[in-house]
């Protein structure tokens, strides 16, 4: 499980944006071993696995950004 920088859980479908203001769809993969898990849309084949960002940068997209 992935957490934004507020401690609340990320979730395939939202939005998560950067201290820089990167905006980037969360979107659900599948990791080596086969197992689900989660990454950033870069296109529609590819995806960024979660994992490899520092989440501390990162918040949800929400209503009151």
């Amino acid at each position: 499980m992935y957490y934004d920088k507020h401690g609340r859980l990320i979730k395939a479908g939202m939005v998560l944006v950067s201290d820089d203001d990167e905006k980037w769809e969360v979107c659900e993969t599948i990791s080596a071993f086969g197992d689900k898990d989660l990454g950033l849309s870069c296109n529609a084949g590819e995806a960024y696995p979660l994992w490899q960002f520092d989440l501390s940068e990162w918040s949800i997209l929400d209503d009151d950004y």
